[in-house]
């Protein structure tokens, strides 16, 4: 069975809150060998959410994404504003923020590392039904974003022809789709 690692030394090379850290360990592997550097970027966690109409429509948001240098659809998504904030709750925050809509119920489908090798944080994913206006999305200043209903069934074609080109929107689709045809 494979063994845990063992950090021998770790230190933070560069810190500038909220948006990027570097952290560099020196490790001694299972099978006794040391690694001196070891890079990891720590983020923090965040919700997304896969929110279906009563037409069954998927609320989604349009925005550019400067990691990718592109416009994408996109799940309503955001950031933990604390490590002890409830996911939940950040994911109803997140949604009403972008969209200006709230969700009657809630399903959650799991808390997801992002990048196994190389971050700690984990991307919590969520189904919401029963969808209400209740306001005009409030958005901080890196955001523009549009608000698109899609068709449920319009949502596989967009992931396979790269508008929707996230690792999460598909691991949303994926675990959100039994509970629309299950």
């Amino acid at each position: 069975m494979p063994r845990p690692w063992h950090v021998l030394h770790s230190e933070t090379l560069f810190d500038f809150p909220p948006w990027l850290r570097l952290v560099r360990q020196s490790v001694q592997l299972a099978n006794g060998s040391r690694l001196d550097d070891y890079f990891l970027t720590p983020t923090r966690d965040y919700s997304m959410t896969f929110a279906l109409t009563e037409a069954n429509e998927v609320l989604l948001v349009q925005q550019y994404k400067h990691g990718l240098g592109q416009v994408i659809l996109d799940f309503p998504a955001g950031y933990l504003d604390s490590p002890t904030e409830d996911p939940l709750t950040c994911a109803q925050r997140e949604l009403r923020e972008e969209t200006g809509y709230t969700a009657r119920t809630w399903t959650p489908l799991g808390a997801w590392g992002i990048d196994s090798n190389r971050m700690p944080n984990v991307a919590h994913l969520f189904f919401a039904r029963g969808l209400t206006r209740v306001a005009e999305p409030q958005l901080d200043g890196s955001e523009d974003l549009t608000l698109l209903f899609l068709p449920v069934n319009e949502i596989p074609a967009r992931l396979r022809s790269g508008q929707m080109p996230t690792l999460a929107c598909a691991a949303l689709w994926g675990l959100a789709a039994p509970h629309l045809f299950g």
